[in-house]
């Protein structure tokens, strides 16, 4: 009885290891594959339960360990890439290489037109005159790498040590925030990419490793997404009173990376409409989540009243009535 339940369990397995092997699932933009309904109920008897479970804990062990060593030598190359912005842009281009060309199907001569097109990009990526255009691809994809090893990092680390990763994010930051004036065309679009779909990723087949991290932008200059998602919430859990100051932090290093990207009329124009809208956000968070709301509730009707031709004014004004009235929607009695 027990023998016919793992010899369908051990094809179930075949057939899941299989379906992984055959390569990333849809892309953005694909069609979603339908849901799947849950499992059925497999009558089982406990003697079969105890034989399946402890099958299923020495496949654990022996999938840790598969991943933990392929994630190892993968993160090894990564670090190697990343002792100089030259190594960087080399690995990147070794990358693009496997990927557009060693992998593909290609006659001799799609080939040959391949290659001449990468060492025409390549010459163009170096190319000092061209760096006002698509800033400096050497920095970019430096970040990009570094970027990646971060989302690994944090995609592998349990719960409990998160944490450990946030002084190193917070240095990932400033270093972009350094070279922000070299962000700009081609290094600056390179960088808004999901690291998860870039050719280094691909080349080592590690998207899937990259999937499933709700707490962690994939992006390497979402700033927004790096406080959003992972550097507030540390703070709100271990540390509320420094929530002002993070958040502050976040708009400094917005405006920053703007500055740098920006033509000089454009960047006026992200003063004048986005800037507000950040403040905003800024004391809505603090409300919601500071350790003085009522301190909140100030700072949102100062910004009404330094902002009140904004666009956004009336939606600010709707949501600070909605703060300040009581439950059901009466105000309270003069």
């Amino acid at each position: 009885m027990i023998r016919p339940v793992l010899s369908t369990l051990a094809f179930c397995l075949i057939t899941a290891t299989t379906v992984i092997a055959q390569g990333p699932g849809p892309r953005r933009g694909d069609r979603e594959p339908a849901p799947q309904l849950p499992p059925p109920q497999v009558p089982l008897t406990p003697q079969q339960i105890e034989v399946i479970t402890k099958q299923l804990a020495e496949l654990e062990k022996q999938v840790l360990d598969m991943r933990g060593s392929t994630l190892t030598t993968v993160m090894a190359k990564l670090r190697s890439a990343v002792a100089s912005e030259a190594a960087a842009l080399s690995f990147y281009l070794d990358c693009e290489k496997l990927v557009n060309v060693d992998r593909k199907d290609l006659d001799k001569g799609e080939e040959r037109q391949r290659k001449e097109q990468m060492e025409r990009n390549a010459e163009r990526r170096t190319d000092k005159k061209s760096e006002d255009q698509d800033g400096d691809l050497g920095a970019a994809v430096k970040l990009h790498i570094e970027y990646l090893l971060l989302t690994l990092e944090a995609h592998e680390t349990k719960e409990a040590d998160k944490e450990k990763l946030l002084p190193r994010l917070q240095a990932y930051i400033q270093e972009l925030l350094s070279r922000a004036d070299k962000l700009k065309g081609r290094s600056g679009a390179l960088l808004g990419r999901d690291v998860s779909g870039g050719v280094i990723a691909e080349a080592f087949q590690i998207e899937r490793f990259l999937e499933g991290g709700q707490g962690w932008t994939t992006r390497p200059n979402d700033i927004g997404g790096m406080y959003d998602r992972f550097i507030l919430p540390q703070f709100k859990e271990q540390k509320a009173d420094a929530l002002a100051a993070q958040f502050d932090a976040r708009i400094t290093a917005e405006g920053i990376m703007k500055k740098g990207q920006l033509p000089e009329p454009e960047f006026q124009i992200w003063m004048q409409q986005e800037l507000p809208e950040l403040k905003w956000q800024r004391a809505n968070y603090l409300l919601r989540h500071g350790p003085t709301p009522v301190n909140a509730l100030k700072d949102m009707l100062d910004h009404i009243k330094a902002y009140p031709s904004h666009p956004s004014a009336p939606g600010w004004l709707a949501e600070m009535r909605a703060a300040i009235e009581p439950a059901g929607g009466t105000p309270p009695a003069p």
